[in-house]
């Protein structure tokens, strides 16, 4: 994202403005959305975008430098930090809401296999070939942050190739929303390589344009993951 593109309104879950804001501005940063370097909009500009209060955005501003997400220096105002720590992220989440990491397991349970099933039937040649080059990088990722920048990238896609643009959209949108399960299942080798293979199966199915297999290729692989997930966390 540029110095120069707008926010869209934070949409409310009830939860408090500070930490809705908090995970907003984490998604689009580990999503690479929000590049090492970039600066942010002022306290002012962010606060017209997102639609609440100044002092909200300035209490997520502070939570976000703790965390070692952002850097605030004056003359400079506030960058996104050159590098992140996985660990630095995942101690930050751990300080949310307890109930955020099983909504947002549910959240995907009950979404993703759908989407999964719909793209199947309506995926093009050249997007499959866009999901094997992700593979094939997410293969040999060493890292968690570029692993979890790639399977969010995978799950986009998939939605991208349901030819619906509400799909592809909340997608997108909710990355913010189920980003506590993809980090607790990338910090580990063997959850980045759970993902990858859960992801080769789903590819698979969609290869073979077969609906059924692609939403229960989907559906086990989001279990996998929820399962290892919850390990982590606790």
């Amino acid at each position: 994202m540029s110095d120069h593109t707008a926010l869209a309104p934070l949409e409310r879950r009830g939860g408090s403005v500070h930490e809705e804001i908090v995970a907003r501005l984490r998604a689009l940063i580990l999503a690479g959305v929000l590049q090492p370097g970039d600066r942010l909009a002022t306290e002012r500009e962010l606060a017209e975008q997102l639609v609440v209060s100044r002092s909200a955005v300035r209490e997520a501003l502070l939570r976000l430098q703790s965390a070692g997400l952002v850097e605030r220096r004056q003359g400079s105002g506030t960058r996104v930090s050159a590098r992140i720590p996985i660990s630095t992220v995942l101690a930050s989440l751990r300080d949310d809401d307890d109930d955020t990491l099983t909504a947002s397991t549910e959240f995907r349970t009950v979404v993703e296999p759908q989407i999964a099933r719909l793209a199947a039937a309506r995926i093009q040649p050249a997007e499959l070939d866009a999901l094997g080059a992700l593979l094939a990088e997410s293969d040999v990722a060493q890292d968690a942050e570029r692993s979890v920048k790639l399977d969010i990238a995978f799950h986009v896609a998939v939605a991208t190739a349901t030819r619906n643009r509400l799909l592809a959209s909340l997608s997108e949108l909710t990355v913010s929303w189920t980003l506590e399960a993809r980090l607790f299942s990338h910090v580990a080798e063997h959850g980045r390589r759970m993902s990858h293979d859960g992801h080769m199966r789903v590819l698979r199915a969609l290869r073979a344009g077969s609906p059924d297999a692609a939403e229960a290729a989907m559906r086990v692989h989001l279990d996998e993951i929820a399962d290892l997930a919850q390990r982590l966390s606790e």
